[in-house]
């Protein structure tokens, strides 16, 4: 995890509070530790709940790790005012291999395929960043050639992260 993370006013909130719930939840691991190893005698190994609770606050820890440092070197998106490109914040229309889509161009770990919106770093939107109305773009994506054609760009919708 290095470089900028781009991120809108909704998918920076989404993140400070990501860090808010990680860091209660490992508070609440380390409260365990004496419990579990007391529960597991006074031996040093061989005590099982006491190595899973290990792993999980490590793991937890590294979660928290990534979340802060994609927070020190997170950028601020503004909703873009024009729409001759495609940029964080806004709604294009493509066609795909024949198949017509509409995406809400989002920041940093903001996609939800199920509402339209797709990361500017996913491989499908890295292709088509800073592309413009009528470009045919080809690219692979995931080991596979594939036809892009910018159909429209307009302002992104109310689930886009512009808020």
């Amino acid at each position: 995890m290095n470089g900028k993370f781009y991120f809108t006013r909704r998918g920076l909130a989404k993140l400070h509070k990501a860090i808010e719930e990680l860091e209660k939840k490992l508070q609440d691991l380390q409260s365990q530790t004496a419990h579990v190893a007391e529960v597991g005698g006074d031996q040093w190994h061989d005590n099982a709940s006491y190595d899973l609770l290990v792993i999980d606050i490590r793991g937890m820890d590294r979660r928290l790790s990534d979340a802060h440092q994609a927070l020190n070197n997170a950028i601020l998106v503004e909703p873009p005012t024009n729409f001759d490109k495609v940029t964080i914040g806004t709604r294009i229309k493509i066609v795909r291999d024949g198949e017509e889509v509409t995406w809400n161009i989002v920041g940093f770990g903001e996609s939800d395929p199920d509402n339209d919106m797709l990361a500017y770093n996913t491989p499908l939107a890295s292709l088509i960043m800073g592309k413009r109305k009528g470009e045919v773009i080809t690219g692979t994506i995931a080991g596979r050639k594939t036809e892009i054609e910018i159909l429209e760009i307009t302002k992104g919708g109310e689930n886009a992260g512009s808020s």
